[in-house]
């Protein structure tokens, strides 16, 4: 007989004292916090449970695909769980007993919770899906609409939701932190549609070109906390975080010019302002790391990526992200044009191992990637790649799969599929080729001429640019 998470964990016995309703405002305290739940259609055997940058805790799936975990002396506030590849938030106090139930294969809307601790994160999840929806909404039309319409439109949405939070909070009793949390999670996201609004419609040329902003609009920025530890992990917080510090960077880089130039000095200038601005040691790593890492994925030029790096070394305090972007500058400079791609273990639909140099039987080989994880991607991918192909047949397309461990399911997929299992490969050590390749982007490819010489080792399959570049590769490789 199939059990339902709740059923399935008084069975256990475990939670059967300790369940006595949900949410309920007169609960005894307890000394334990429970978390478990039951993941249908898991991807893995496992989920991790983690708070700030701390590793967290592997959480094993049983053979009904159900988890349980005792908490003792919790820190309260926001984790995050992981279920390869997702992510999403769970809000954790002392004395819940929580639950989740989630089906894979539509990850956020079929997350439901259940038992103490559920209705405020039950909360959180449909906030997280409406502000999605009305994310995406904003940039098919909103963006277009003048300040002032803009202004109205984002403020009747923010009055909708205030009055669904005062009905929940007057019906419901929460915390002071449940409650702090669930308010921040739509009104950061309202400050960040404002800070996108501006990024989109003035850009570059900063606060010269808003003129017509009405003197309000960023009001809200006086009354931030940026250095907010609980809500460090926060979806919406982080969000606003990464938004407004570049719009404030490029408003104010503009009267900077004698010590910040070009590019380099933009991303430099942005560096110090978060320096400047955040104390917090999480938040202010998080953001420093995120930033570089970015102009390092981006950046065409060694010297800048170098000079760049230098300098974020200089202001963060994160040993571990300091010897990880060091890791990824080196990768990335190995790849740069004309450089050979560093050789990699593959192993073939036969089980065989391979040398990644060996496939290398054309003018040009196109390298693209893909996981099992991302099911919209590979079959969108190999669709591009085989039309591709037709277009120009002196490019070999090869497709590697990232996955760890997974090679009965990578063969199962590539059969199902019907793809030509002559041009299907997995890597041997996942981990390692993903890093040394710097494949951060499942649309890369790297593009390498017959003796392994990278042409291009930051194309994107999807780029409007591709189909230009492939022209122009295989017309240089025909005079040659």
């Amino acid at each position: 007989m199939k059990l339902f998470p709740l059923q399935y964990l008084i069975y256990t016995a475990v939670l059967s004292v300790a369940f006595c309703g949900c949410d309920s405002s007169k609960k005894k305290p307890r000394n334990y916090t429970y978390f478990g739940g039951e993941i249908v259609n898991p991807n893995i055997n496992y989920v991790i449970l983690s708070k700030g940058d701390e590793p967290g805790d592997t959480l094993y799936l049983d053979k009904n695909n159900r988890f349980f975990y005792k908490i003792e002396n919790l820190e309260e506030g926001v984790y995050a769980f992981r279920h390869k590849p997702e992510n999403q938030l769970v809000l954790l106090e002392k004395g819940d007993s929580l639950l989740i139930r989630l089906n894979t294969l539509e990850f956020d809307e079929s997350l439901v919770f259940t038992g103490d601790g559920a209705r405020k994160n039950n909360f959180l999840v449909d906030i997280y899906l409406q502000n999605e929806v009305e994310r995406e909404r904003l940039k098919r039309s909103g963006l277009q609409l003048s300040p002032n319409y803009f202004r109205k439109n984002q403020d009747s949405l923010l009055r909708i939701k205030l009055n669904s939070y005062k009905r929940f909070t007057d019906k419901y009793e929460l915390s002071p932190l449940a409650k702090k949390l669930t308010q921040a999670s739509f009104v950061f996201d309202y400050y960040t549609r404002h800070e996108l609004y501006f990024h989109s419609r003035y850009g570059i040329g900063g606060m010269d070109m808003a003129k017509d902003l009405p003197d309000s609009f960023f009001d809200y920025r006086n009354e931030i906390n940026y250095n907010d530890n609980d809500l460090k992990k926060l979806y919406s917080y982080n969000r606003f975080l990464n938004y407004y510090f570049t719009n404030a960077s490029l408003s104010k880089y503009s009267n900077q010019h004698s010590k910040y130039k070009g590019r380099v000095g933009s991303v430099i200038y942005k560096l110090d302002l978060i320096d400047s601005v955040i104390d917090h040691p999480y938040i202010k790593n998080n953001l420093l790391r995120r930033v570089t890492t970015n102009f390092l994925l981006y950046s065409k030029k060694d010297y800048d990526s170098k000079k760049v790096l230098k300098h974020y070394l200089s202001v963060s305090s994160n040993k571990k992200s300091q010897r990880e972007l060091k890791k990824l500058a080196r990768a990335i400079g190995r790849l740069q044009p004309s450089n050979m791609i560093p050789d990699q273990d593959l192993i073939t639909s036969k089980g065989e191992q391979v040398k990644l140099s060996s496939l290398f039987n054309k003018s040009i080989t196109a390298l693209y990637f893909w996981s099992m994880e991302s099911k919209d991607h590979y079959v969108r991918a190999h669709k591009k790649a085989e039309y591709l192909s037709a277009l120009y047949p002196e490019i070999d397309f090869i497709a590697i799969n990232t996955d760890d461990e997974q090679t009965k399911n990578w063969l199962k997929t590539i059969k199902r599929h019907h793809y030509n299992l002559g041009k299907e490969y997995e890597f041997k050590y996942p981990k390692c080729s993903s890093e040394e390749l710097v494949i951060h982007s499942t649309n890369k490819v790297i593009l390498v001429d017959q003796e392994g010489r990278i042409i291009n080792a930051k194309a994107n399959l999807f780029s409007s640019v591709f189909e230009k570049q492939l022209m122009q590769y295989t017309r240089l490789a025909s005079l040659e």
